[in-house]
């Protein structure tokens, strides 16, 4: 039932039991006024009951509802949230292809199938023989023979393997005249570590022009 108080006239809803079976006095929360108020009669059965009138309440009294202690929930912005998590995504994509790219070796090392994964893809587990690696040398001919002394560089930012050396003789037409393949004392070199080389033949060609060493062999060189 709705209750109006007689001095501000503030309207309040009561649970009409509270008021029985005597009526009781009510206090207004607006104004403090007191006052009895008797309970509701109940209606006859057969006169239906005469519906209640109700008011909305004014802006004052709006003020003085209290208001609910749930703590209000900040909703994020769904756009927002699926945007980021795209991009964590693509983040850790692209950690993943690369820690794949640049440890292809190790992996390759540490589980050997994965040389024949890669390979299926067109890309080489291992760099190719030679590669981030510089041959200096000089060759010095003397009492028919034919001395080569140098040095294989590591100039990567990878430790690398070293592999066989080929030496190539030709002719002024570039047409091959002798080869020999040795192997240096050390075979794997640290970033900017080097290790010197010689090598030496005593059947010098007649013909000979021009002398190479190169990582491939012969037939591989361009």
């Amino acid at each position: 039932m709705i209750l109006s108080c007689p001095d501000c006239g503030s309207r309040f809803a009561v649970d009409p039991a509270k008021l029985e079976p005597d009526g009781r006095r009510v206090k207004c929360g607006k104004c403090a006024h007191v006052w009895f108020e008797s309970p509701p009669e109940s209606p006859d059965e057969d006169e239906a009951p005469e519906p209640l009138r109700l008011t909305p309440l004014d802006p004052e009294e709006q003020a003085i509802v209290p208001a609910g202690n749930l703590p209000a929930v900040r909703r994020g912005r769904a756009g927002f949230s699926a945007r980021t998590a795209w991009i964590v995504v693509g983040v850790l994509l692209a950690a993943v292809v690369a820690a794949l790219w640049f440890a292809r070796g190790p992996i390759a090392i540490a589980w050997p199938p994965a040389e024949k994964v890669y390979a299926s893809a067109g890309i080489s587990v291992f760099p190719p023989p030679g590669e981030g690696l510089e041959i200096e040398f000089n060759a010095r001919a003397e009492a028919g023979a034919l001395s080569l002394n140098g040095e294989v560089i590591n100039i990567s930012d990878d430790v690398r393997d070293v592999p066989t050396l080929h030496v190539l003789i030709t002719d002024e037409a570039g047409g091959t005249l002798k080869t020999w393949a040795f192997n240096p004392e050390t075979r794997r070199l640290g970033p900017g570590e080097r290790v010197a080389f010689s090598t030496e033949t005593r059947e010098i060609p007649e013909r000979a022009a021009n002398v190479s060493i190169s990582f491939p062999t012969p037939d591989e060189n361009p």
